[in-house]
């Protein structure tokens, strides 16, 4: 089992199941909405997409919590990068890169958890409220399905070479 998480060579041969190689794909492209949106928007998506509140004070506090925004979109950008390394170059890391998800999941409910805001902080519910459940599932699902072995490594799913 770990050597299907933690291969000891880095390759496109990938012999797990297909749909997790999809759900992947799939996560990936929501993965990449969500770290441009934190990155470029010029709040970070903190009020407009999450709906917490703006604070009065000079020095404008919300500077920096969109700084903050942003530079947690910049690492998102970083894991986007390496995600579509591992789609493309490297699917035998396919289960490793389902567990960081598994686990980046879990550090989001653990700093709410550690941190909470009430609902005074908030216009509305804000989409990451429920999204990281129904994500840490997902993720789950592309775990499980990504150390299901098939007998062979699958043509459609390793780009028909066997390395």
């Amino acid at each position: 089992m770990f050597e299907r998480i933690l291969p000891p060579m880095a390759k496109n041969e990938y012999r797990g199941s297909p749909l997790a190689f999809y759900g992947l794909c799939l996560f990936t492209a929501v993965f990449a909405f969500r770290s441009l949106v934190h990155f470029l928007k010029d709040d970070g998506g903190i009020n407009s997409i999450a709906s917490i509140i703006t604070f009065p004070g000079t020095p404008d506090p919300d500077q920096v919590i969109h700084l903050f925004a942003s530079l947690w979109g910049g690492q998102q950008l970083i894991t986007l990068v390496i995600l579509v390394t591992v789609l493309f170059r490297y699917r035998n890391l396919i289960p490793f890169m389902a567990l960081l998800l598994v686990i980046e999941q879990l550090t989001r409910v653990a700093s709410g958890l550690m941190h909470p805001l009430n609902p005074t902080f908030y216009e509305h519910r804000p989409p990451g409220a429920a999204g990281t459940f129904i994500f840490i599932g997902f993720s789950l699902l592309i775990l499980v399905l990504s150390l299901r072995q098939r007998p062979d490594s699958g043509a459609k799913t390793s780009g028909g070479r066997r390395d």
